[in-house]
Order: structure tokens, then sequence, then C-alpha cells
């Protein structure tokens, strides 16, 4: 069993409202309805259950917010199939809404594009599609695509394409991201070449610049040493140099020995000036004076700023006790915390005493606001309560007054003989108004008088906190007082404090020079040998020799610096060789290293260059192959289009337009690469070109070729599904075409099988289609359709089943 369409239902979908299922059983379905009634929109119905979308629409991407009828809060589409043999399922179904679109479509995906493509033609596309298949693009046309699709034309397509790349490098470069990185490799490669080849030429001068330097110190060392090359032999020559430990033990001794003299010469001078006993006596006379003062100042003036300082520290604890070598600074630091101490309670007497006002000023303004809200209060409850409220009240009874008749107890109000019981009412009203406005002010009031009351309160417990307590009070003043009082006494003592000091000072460099002297005198007596034994050693000769101990320490001092000259430059040029022989060590391994590294790239870099000539013969093949495939390709191309499609096509256009001298056709112009694209031109039965459709062809004619055209690619591709849907397909024709189009249509559904749906606006088209497809034959059918509204504006389908019957007159 072929596949067929069952049955169609459609609820508030585009101009369709309501629900309206329509049976979609026959062979052929015709459709009518006058414009606006909604076949275009059960046309896409179809479409939508079948494939999940409206094909002509996928350009606009907000069509599926439209889908919906604008008075309906959504729908949706069912659509029932049968005999599709689990290729596809049996049921599409739709459900769509304003900003919900939900679609499980009867068609797999393969299904769904071959019946978009081949099996529909809406209205809005037949006008357009002629020009949709002679779109010039860059790539292949839409034609090329389908004859490509038509003759399995994938694999060599694919081949073509594939190789396409092989002629552009920037191409392969894309494809296969390695190639870049493998042509920015070699780049890379040739530049560290050339640093490479550039490092080991200046590690070569460096080692010939190094040996120079190296030749220099070894002649300074041994004026006979011949001068090294490349290539020798760094530990024999290291060993030939010698070690300079013994250099720098030898350097050690002399930089010894010429210290001591040079101490033994200072001592001597110290020693010899003077006569030791009478500088002690004096020295001794004058510390005892300077000790007699200091004392006469303690007992005086220093114990004046004990006392000051001891009454001090009974308000700062942490004052240290009073040292005689830095009395300046400890007075100097007393009234400094003095003057600080002073100022912080100052400070805190001026802060009690605005506090207090402060808090005076708060209680005050308690008081008073208190007071007044108080008296709010009773204002307020004395007021009506309810006064706004009853003035409303007595507003709303006033329409229901008639006369003086009270409307709420029934009573004249005329007895009272008080005026008019309107003039009662409207003067209460005004009463009560005015009594409610008084009253809003006194809340207003209170409201204002309450704030003011807590900013009283918080300013009070603010001062509060700043108010010291009476014993505080006076403590601190006391404090104060006697602060200033010590402050005092100190500021008259500061020079007394500077005279003490100096005295101490003087006391102390007294009993240090005294000391001095004395130890310098019990030096002086083991002096001698020590200075025998230096000057021997240095010199190899006794002091006896010289005019005296000075001359002879003198005369050591220059043998020891000679001396001492020799052995540093000597230490200096085999210190020199080591560090050379070291850095030519290390230089002629970074040259060994950097020749190796050269060679490493050379190899590299030839590896490199092999492979890409490697690339560029695959390269020469692919084009070789991609070229030829492409001319294969274009020749089954044409042989198609002149040999197949257009000869289809123009028998079609010639049946439906028998009367017309130019029929289209598609041309195929060689683009020189190789690639073939159709392109749309008609020629005149003579045989003779003639220019495009649209320039040639009437417009009914020019809708005959688009539908010829369509039905003719329906024609040239293998029947994945036998249906053909065509939604208006008569466009300005005349009754020539259309009675050739009934009878292609006839050809289509009853020679072919296909099962056919045809929407039509027409009534007298709808009825000669109608006739012209009636059935035929045992097992043919034809259901018509016809869309309206009732008069609730609800689209309704009326269906009309025709079946065969034999014609028992004619049999007769």
């Amino acid at each position: 069993m072929s596949p067929r369409l069952k049955s169609l239902s459609i609820q508030n979908f585009r101009s369709l409202r309501g629900s309206v299922v329509i049976p979609l059983d026959a062979q052929v379905v015709l459709v009518h309805g006058t414009n606006g009634m909604g076949k275009t929109s059960l046309m896409s119905a179809i479409e939508l259950g079948l494939t999940g979308s409206i094909a002509h629409l996928d350009d606009q991407s907000k069509y599926h917010d439209f889908l919906t009828h604008i008075e309906t809060a959504g729908g949706s589409i069912q659509l029932a199939i049968e005999g599709m043999n689990r290729r596809s399922t049996e049921s599409g179904e739709v459900r769509f809404g304003p900003g919900s679109f939900d679609a499980r479509p009867a068609l797999n995906a393969a299904d769904a594009t071959f019946f978009s493509e081949r099996c529909y033609l809406p209205q809005a596309l037949l006008g357009r599609l002629l020009d949709i298949y002679d779109q010039k693009k860059t790539t292949n046309s839409r034609l090329t695509e389908f004859v490509k699709e038509l003759l399995r034309l994938e694999a060599l397509d694919a081949l073509a394409d594939g190789l396409d790349h092989a002629f552009n490098v920037t191409r392969i470069r894309k494809l296969v991201p390695v190639y870049k990185q493998l042509e920015e490799a070699g780049g890379l490669l040739k530049k560290q070449l050339e640093r490479e080849r550039e490092s080991v030429k200046a590690a070569e001068q460096a080692i010939t610049q190094r040996l120079s330097r190296l030749n220099d110190l070894l002649a300074v060392l041994d004026p006979a040493a011949v001068p090294v090359e490349i290539d020798f032999d760094v530990a024999a020559l290291r060993a030939t140099v010698g070690d300079r430990n013994t250099d720098q033990a030898e350097l050690i001794s002399v930089t010894e020995q010429r210290s001591e003299v040079n101490s033994l010469l200072s001592r001597l001078e110290k020693t010899s000036a003077g006569s030791p006993d009478a500088e002690i006596a004096a020295l001794e006379r004058d510390a005892a004076d300077i000790r007699s003062q200091y004392e006469k100042w303690l007992n005086g003036q220093g114990e004046q700023i004990t006392q000051a300082l001891n009454a001090l520290r009974e308000f700062h604890s942490e004052l240290s006790p009073l040292d005689s070598g830095n009395i300046e600074d400890q007075i100097r630091d007393a009234l400094r915390w003095c003057i600080d101490e002073t100022d912080r309670c100052n400070r805190l007497l001026d802060q009690h005493g605005t506090a207090s006002q402060q808090l005076t000023a708060a209680k005050t303004a308690i008081q008073r606001a208190t007071t007044r809200i108080s008296e709010i209060n009773q204002a307020l409850e004395a007021g009506a309560r309810d006064a706004r409220n009853l003035a409303a009240a007595l507003a709303g009874i006033t329409p229901y007054v008639d006369g003086d008749m009270c409307p709420v107890c029934n009573r004249d109000y005329a007895e009272v003989e008080s005026g008019s019981l309107t003039a009662q009412i409207a003067a209460t009203i005004a009463k009560l108004t005015s009594e409610a406005g008084r009253l809003q002010a006194l809340s207003t009031e209170r409201a204002s008088e309450s704030e003011r009351l807590t900013t009283a309160r918080r300013d009070e417990a603010t001062a509060e906190r700043l108010v010291l307590q009476p014993d505080e009070l006076v403590e601190l003043r006391r404090r104060q007082s006697a602060i200033v009082s010590i402050r005092s006494r100190l500021e008259t003592l500061q020079g007394d404090a500077a005279y003490g000091q100096s005295l101490f000072v003087r006391l102390n460099n007294a009993r240090r020079s005294f000391e001095a002297t004395r130890r310098a005198r019990l030096q002086s007596e083991s002096l001698l040998p020590e200075i025998n034994a230096a000057v021997e050693r240095a010199t190899g000769q006794p002091t006896t020799n010289f005019s005296g101990l000075r001359e002879a320490l003198e005369a050591a001092i220059g043998a020891i610096s000679d001396r001492l000259g020799i052995v540093q430059t000597a230490l200096s040029s085999r210190v020199a060789v080591e560090s050379e022989l070291e850095q030519y060590s290390r230089e002629a391994q970074l040259l060994s290293d950097r020749v190796a590294r050269t060679t490493e790239l050379e190899v590299r870099l030839a590896t490199m260059e092999g492979a890409f000539s490697s690339i560029g013969e695959v390269r020469k093949r692919a084009k070789t192959i991609a070229t030829a495939a492409s001319l294969i390709r274009s020749e089954i191309v044409r042989d198609v289009f002149s040999g197949s499609l257009n000869k289809v096509w123009r028998d079609l256009f010639v049946r439906l337009a028998p009367n017309e001298q130019f029929v289209p056709q598609f041309r195929l112009p060689d683009q020189g690469d190789g690639k073939v694209e159709a392109v749309l031109e008609t020629f005149h039965r003579s045989g003779q070109a003639a220019g495009p459709p649209g320039a040639m062809l009437s417009q009914g004619n020019l809708n005959t070729a688009a539908l010829t055209l369509f039905l003719a690619l329906n024609l040239s591709v293998p029947s994945q599904l036998p249906w053909l849907v065509l939604d208006d397909p008569v466009q300005s024709m005349d009754d020539v075409h259309i009675a050739q189009f009934a009878a292609l249509l006839r050809t289509f559904s009853k020679g072919l099988g296909k099962q056919v749906v045809v929407a039509v606006h027409e009534r007298a088209l709808f009825d000669y289609l109608t006739l012209e497809l009636s059935p035929a034959f045992p097992g043919d059918s034809l259901l018509t359709v016809e869309i309206s509204r009732n008069f609730a504006g609800d689209a309704v389908a009326d269906p009309q089943f025709y079946v065969f019957e034999d014609d028992k007159v004619v049999a007769a």
C-alpha cells in the first residue's frame, strides 16, 4: 500500500477559527473557498503536520508567533497518514500559541525535505519559482544541486569539493591547522638556526679574547711561559700555575705582622710623651675637684629635682627614676607629659560645662513638650471622634431628602419650626467639617511635639554621658592644679638640671682619663721585648743597629710593605689565571653545545623542507584528481540538463501552452573552471535562442512555466512520496491552459497513481475540475471540500465524496 493522507484536524490556525475536520482519504482532493476563507491555511496545515515547518516562511524567524488565530489563545493541527511502512510515523501533531510552538511531524527529515521541495507548491512560491532556480550564486544553484541529488553525485562532489582546498594554500591552513603551525614552525626554525649560527660566531670570538688575556697573565707569573692555544689541557695548566692557598697564607701572615708593628709603634708614641706619674697625680686632683662640685649639686638642686619628679610620679606611674647621665631628657619628657595631661584635663572640664548646659536645655524642652502633648490629648478627647464620618454620612442622605420629611426617622421637620430640613442638614455638615479640620491640625501639632520630645530625650541621654560626677569633677580639678604646680617647679629647674648633667659628664671623663693613663704606664714596662722581637723578625737585624726604637719600627714597616706587595701581586695573578681558566672552560662547553644545537637544527630544517616538498607533490596530485572529477561531474550534469530535464519541461509547457512561440529551458554555460551552472532562457520554436522568461513570456505563461517546471522536477526524481499538493496553481490562465492542466492532473492521479490535493478559489474552475477529475474506474475516488464560515465566524468544511459508478444507460 502506498502512503496516503487520511484526515486533517485544525483548531484556531491562522484564518481558520474554531475546530474543523477535513477528510483527505481520496485519490484526488479538490478544495474550494473564496479569498480569505482559509485555503492557504489548510495547505500550510498539511505541510506543518508532515514537516513541522512552513518552508517558504523559514527565512522569517518569528512566524511561529503568528500561527494562532488572533481571537484565540492557542490551537493545534493533527494529520493522519497510512501506509508509511514504519519509515515515518502514522500521524503528525502541532500545538502552538502566543510564545509557544511544539511540533511532532509525521515525516522524518529526509522525507520532509522531499515533500517541501518536490511535492508541495504553495501559492506564495509559484511566482518566485523561476527566480529561485535562476539565482546567481558563487556555489551551485538550486537546480544544479537537484540534478546532483538525482544522479547520486555525492561521492564525486565530495571528491571534487574535498580536494578543492589543494588549489589554495590558505584553504589548506584553515582545513588543517597543523599545516599552518608547520609553516610557522619552519619560519621559527630558520630564525632560530640563524640565531644559533650567530651565537656560535660570538662564542668563538669570546674564546679568542679569553686566550689572549690568559697568555698575558701567564707571562706575569712566568715570563718564559709558552703561550697556550685553543683546545689546550686546562687541568695540566692549572697544575703548572700552582695553588694559591700558599700565597693566601703568606699574605695573612705578612698582614698580621704589619698590624703588629703598627700597634707597637702606636703604643710607643703614647708612652713616650711626658712623665706618667706627674700626669696621674694631676688627673687625680681634677677628678676630686669635680666630684666635690657634683656632690654639692646633688644635695641642693638635685634634691629639688628628685622631689618634683617624685611628686609627679603620683600622677605618672611610668616615670623612670632620676638618672644623672640623662637628667635633661628626663625633665624634658616630664614637662611634655605635664603639658599633655593639663590639656586633657582642660578638655574634659570644658566638655563637662558644655554637657551641663545641654542637659539643662534638654530637660526644659522635655517638660514643655510633655505639657503641650497632654493639653493636645485633652483637646482631642473633648472633640468629636467621628466628625468627618458623620459629615460624609449626612452628605450621602441629602439627595434622598424630599421636602421637610426626614428619610431616616420619617418625621416632618416642619413641626420644629426651625427652617427647612435641607438647610439644617447643610449647616450641620458645615459645622462637622470645620470641627474635623481643627482636630486634624491638633493631631499634626501633637506629632510635631512628639518628635520634639524624642529629640530632647536623645539629647538628654547624650549629655548625661558627658557630665562628670561631683567626686570625679573634684578629683579632675585637683589633678589639674597639682600637675600645673609641678610643671612650674620643673620649668624653673631646667637650668640646674643641665648644670648637674654637665658635672656628671666631666666627672666620668676625668675618671676614664685617670684609668687610661694608669694602664699606659703599666704597659710601657713590657713594650721593649716585643719591639725587639718584631724588628728582628721583619728586618733580620736587632734594634741596637738602629738609632732608636722609632727608627727600628719604621724600617720594619718598610720591609713588611715590600714583602706584602710581592705576595699580593703573585696572589692576584694566580686568582686571575684560575678565573680565566674557569671562564674558558664554560665558554668552551657553551661553544660545543651551540655547535651541537646548530647541527641538530640543520637536520630538523632539512627534514621539514623535505616534508614540505612531499606536501607539494601531494597537492599537485590532488589538483589533477580534483580537476578531472570536476570535468566528469560537469559532463554528467550537462547531459542530464540537455537530455532529461529540459525535454520533460518542454513537453509539459507545450502541452499547457500550445500556442506560445517561446519555450523556456535551462542553458549550461561553462565557467572556464570545469564548473557548470544552469541559466534560465527561452528559445523560439524555430530553434533560435531568445531572452530570459521574464522578458519573453506573458504573466500567464510565466505562471505556466513555473508550474510545469515544478511538475517536471517532480517527475524527474524517484517518487519517495506519492503526493502532489498545489495551492491555487491556476494564475492568469485561459481556458486552453486550464483544460490542458486538468488533463495533466488526471495523468498524475490516474496514470501515475499520485494522491493530488488542489486548492482553487474560482467556483467555475472548481466545478470544471470536479467534472474532469471524477472517478473513471473502480477504486478511483474524488473528494471535494468547500471552506466557508458560519454566522459566528468559525470555519466550516463541507466534504463531498465521489466514487466510480457504472453508466448503466451507456452500458444498455
